[in-house]
């Protein structure tokens, strides 16, 4: 009992200090912001007024009125002739910006303001909207007191609090269910500022596109009618007759994949179109020139003519500077390379740059330009003149996109102190882990799960030491003596960690005439160690970690048929042996028939792959799904009550479909079907409480006063699962569906086929059992992963179940829903183990009747052994992750696969802790 609670506690304790090393490391990795290593009080304020002692005058601003139109989410091929004619007709230049990953909002409106990348994890703070920019366009024209106008994405107000002079953004940007309203809201702003003259800029960004690309898809019949909308909304700038000196600027902040989603490095989601549009413009060239999205920042200074903001990397859009005097560009093009120059200076060094080679362009195109200025001055317009003219702006643009590109690649910054410190608590916490369940008799010697006074009192001594000397090398920046000092609890703990480790490997490497022989206390079957080797050497390579799918998907077939093969033998062999070896044929054709229902599985599993296709039957496999989801639930309810409600769950759950018309339903009026969805609903949850309500109430020991704890623990956690069943089946795709109850198929037969290797009278037997069920476990529940279309790359995760139901944006919910849809799986084939295992404990199937010290409760080796095999390869990756830190695929595929990794574990540990807690409540007397 003790060790077994222990045992529970050591687990959630590693779990934690894996998931506080995994913070740390990726706080090391991917600092909050560049801006803040960027800071530039170095790089002098203001625009250049002189050339060799040749007097400028900067360019007073190009237009009257600026609309920067933004599209959330249109990628290059969306505006055409079809779907946006007004918008493509009319253009007078077609551009096409690439976007920098992350490919979200927030980081890239600071792109386009501020003209400096963002760094990957801006995807988290894209939700949370923290961060707040504090140099950009908008805080220049705010300093010389232009109107700034803004409507749409409320992004915009949390990153700019006081810049705007008039605004009206959206409550709930991220309720992605708003097709429409909030679009309407953003256009009616427009009819009103439109009949003012006051604004020197208007923004507009328009989310409803964004919004239907996550709900329905990139092929929804509703992206034509979205983006005939925004095609009408610029209609209404073009014929504005308020409006005689402007620039239209229609562009997106990043694309859409294919599925709908955004944040990964598809061109679909880093290429979107730039178009221009003013008065008495040439029509645009047949020939798309490509552009980064950061050069908008520095372009859009010049036009407005306030100075560049000073975090600015970005080089100049030629095309955006024809309606400017030849002066006045070429004044555009030194500004821009003197404010890039500078910003070298500061970043490499006075000497390196002066023995650059774009310091000598530069030199060049200075001399020219101030040859020029006399003759331009003097009403030269020869062909001399023009010849001077491209031979300064080549250069200076040369030299701007050559300080451009040394600049973004020197952007990257790794806190190493911190990574180092992430790297020792995850891989010093999974080998910890790992060894414990490997050796017992070690972990007795060593007493690896409880305290050493002496070893903690070494480790603070060696954590003062270490994090003295880092800080004193520069090695760990901390901003104040308070997060120094916090830095000693984990530095204690990775030291105290590692000795643990040490000694242990130790052990195990010393010869026998040293040490006793250490005997492992649970088998390591081949076949598996083999498939996870090759799972974690194929880590390393960046087409692997792309198409992991694939791995999974070879991998765990090939385990199940293997399993099932060896099985198979078993039986053959065990049947023949006992009959004398006659009718041996009769045997096999005999063991074959019963292991059918394997073989049937395995062709199941082979049709997940391609359930994505079956949209035409969807309503024919969603009323398959459901009843096969129910006739698992039937087996394992508590009562028939209990049975009724999840059925009567599951018809709700259909009707929600059917009324938003994703299956076939009974003809009603959108009006009233739209009304109706709320109801259902609503009996939905009634129905989901009574599951929980009847299924705790029969755990009661009223209800039952002979029902052990044991199984108290086992009826809880049914209903749990049940519980959880349901409310997936409410969230995942309609043909997403079947995978919920094949899961559970899978599952049970698996076990079965686990079942075989706990026949033989070897003392290992029972506990090989487990191993291969939990083994097995992880593979099907990363193949169902898969299976249901998630990927490595961030543009695949689904929000649209986070929204079913609600009418605002909670973040909480839509959280915790978003989690339960993707790592569905995962949940629910961790909690049928335990529930299994609890199930064949109360049947007396082998494991009580073992003696010590092998003798360990199932639910106590299951949650071990499971976290420490999701934990390794987890660390592993972040250790490879610094090998491959400066790879050129390192945020666009390395980097999204760290943090679904992390997200795994956190996921895992989540849901076994409130797994532990019924152990806890509930004394295990088995």
């Amino acid at each position: 009992m003790e060790q077994h609670k222990s045992r529970l506690g050591y687990t959630l304790g590693m779990l934690s200090l894996f998931l506080l090393g995994a913070v740390l490391f990726l706080i090391g990795f991917f600092p909050a912001s560049y801006s803040a290593a960027e800071k530039d009080s170095t790089v002098p304020e203001g625009r250049p007024t002189t050339l060799h002692g040749v007097k400028l005058e900067p360019p007073p601003p190009a237009y009257d009125s600026f609309i920067l139109f933004l599209v959330d989410a249109l990628r290059d091929d969306f505006p055409d002739a079809t779907s946006m004619p007004v918008a493509h007709s009319r253009a007078c230049e077609k551009l096409t910006l690439h976007v920098d990953i992350p490919t979200v909002t927030m980081p890239r409106l600071k792109s386009i303001t501020t003209g400096t990348l963002s760094n990957f994890i801006d995807i988290a703070l894209n939700v949370g909207h923290t961060e707040q920019v504090e140099d950009s366009i908008l805080h220049r024209l705010k300093q010389k007191n232009r109107v700034v106008s803004f409507a749409g994405d409320h992004t915009w107000v949390n990153l700019f609090p006081s810049e705007f002079t008039r605004r009206a953004e959206n409550n709930d940007s991220f309720y992605v269910n708003d097709f429409y309203e909030g679009d309407r809201n953003v256009t009616k702003v427009l009819e009103s500022e439109l009949e003012k003259s006051d604004w020197s800029l208007l923004i507009l960004h328009y989310l409803g596109l964004d919004h239907i690309g996550h709900v329905e898809g990139n092929a929804s019949p509703r992206i034509n009618l979205k983006l005939k909308e925004m095609d009408e909304a610029v209609q209404k700038i073009l014929e504005h007759k308020n409006l005689p000196n402007y620039l239209l600027m229609l562009t997106g902040d990043h694309g859409m994949a294919d599925g709908g989603g955004h944040g990964g490095n598809t061109p679909a989601e880093t290429l979107v179109p730039l178009y221009l549009y003013s008065k008495n413009c040439s029509k645009a060239t047949t020939v798309t020139k490509t552009y980064n999205q950061i050069d908008l920042a520095p372009t859009l200074s010049v036009l407005l003519s306030v100075e560049i903001p000073t975090l600015s990397i970005g080089s100049l859009i030629p095309e955006m500077l024809q309606s400017l005097s030849l002066e006045h560009q070429l004044y555009a093009y030194f500004y821009n390379a003197h404010h890039l120059l500078n910003k070298a200076r500061v970043k490499f060094g006075h000497d390196r740059v002066q023995w650059s080679d774009y310091y000598t362009w530069y030199q060049n195109a200075t001399l020219v330009h101030k040859k020029l200025i006399f003759q331009m001055r003097d009403g030269d317009g020869s062909g001399a003149s023009q010849v001077l003219y491209h031979n300064a702006k080549l250069n200076y643009m040369r030299v701007a996109r050559e300080i451009s590109g040394l600049l973004s690649e020197s952007l990257v910054k790794f806190d190493y102190g911190f990574i180092a410190l992430g790297l020792a608590l995850t891989t010093a916490a999974s080998l910890h882990m790992m060894i414990s369940v490997l050796y017992l008799d070690l972990t007795e010697q060593l007493h690896l799960d409880s305290l050493n006074v002496a070893q903690l009192v070494v480790s603070l001594i060696a954590a003062v030491l270490v994090n003295m000397t880092s800080h004193a090398l520069d090695i760990i920046r901390t901003s104040s003596w308070l997060q120094s000092l916090m830095l000693l609890i984990p530095l204690a703990i990775a030291v105290y960690l590692t000795i643990d480790v040490a000694q242990a490997l130790l052990k195990i490497a010393l010869p026998p005439i040293y040490t006793r022989r250490l005997k492992l206390s649970i088998p390591l079957p081949l076949p598996l160690l083999a498939c996870f080797a090759i799972r974690t050497l194929t880590l390393g390579s960046s087409s692997f970690i792309e198409f992991e799918y694939k791995t999974w998907y070879y991998l765990g077939n090939s385990l199940i048929l293997l399993t099932a093969f060896r099985t198979l033998r078993r039986r053959i062999t065990k049947t023949n042996v006992e009959l004398d070896g006659r009718h041996l044929y009769t045997i096999a054709s005999t063991c074959l028939w019963q292991m059918r229902k394997v073989f049937v599985m395995l062709m199941l599993l082979t049709l997940m792959r391609y359930i994505h296709r079956l949209q035409a039957i969807r309503s024919t496999i969603m009323i398959f799904s459901l009843l096969l989801l129910w006739a698992r639930l039937h087996r394992h309810s508590a009562s028939w009550m209990q049975s009724v409600a999840s059925g009567a769950a599951l018809c709700m759950v259909y009707c929600f479909r059917g009324l938003n018309g994703q299956v076939h339903f009974i003809e009603l009026a959108p009006y009233l079907a739209s009304k109706l969805m709320v109801p259902t609903l609503v009996v939905f949850w009634c129905c989901l409480a009574l599951v929980l309500g009847l299924g705790y109430r029969e755990a009661l020991p009223q209800a039952h006063p002979t029902l052990g704890t044991r199984s108290v623990v086992l009826q809880l956690l049914q209903t749990n699962l049940t519980s959880s069943l349901l409310l997936a089946a409410l969230l995942q795709k309609v043909q997403n569906i079947l995978l919920l109850p094949v899961l559970l198929v899978a599952l049970q037969q698996t076990y079965k086929l686990c079942d075989v290797f706990g026949t033989s009278t070897r003392k290992f037997s029972v506990r090989l059992v487990h191993v291969y069920k939990i083994i097995m476990t992880i593979f099907l529940a990363r193949m169902f992963y898969f299976y249901q279309g998630n990927s490595n790359s961030l543009s695949t995760i689904d929000l649209t179940p986070g929204y079913i139901g609600q009418t605002s944006y909670n973040p909480v919910i839509v959280g915790l829903f978003v989690t339960l849809n993707t790592y569905g799986a995962e949940i629910h084939a961790f909690l049928y183990l335990i529930v299994h295992t609890l199930r064949s404990d109360l049947r007396s199937v082998g494991i009580m009747q073992l003696q010590p010290p092998y003798s360990i409760a199932a639910d106590s080796l299951i949650a071990p052994l499971y976290a420490a095999l999701i934990m390794l390869p987890a660390a592993f990756y972040l250790c490879l992750m610094v090998g491959f830190r400066y790879h050129l695929f390192i945020y666009s595929v390395f980097s999204p696969k760290a943090l679904y990794d992390c997200y795994t574990v956190l996921v895992f540990y989540l849901v076994f802790l409130v797994t532990s807690l019924y152990f806890k409540l509930f004394k295990n007397d088995a």
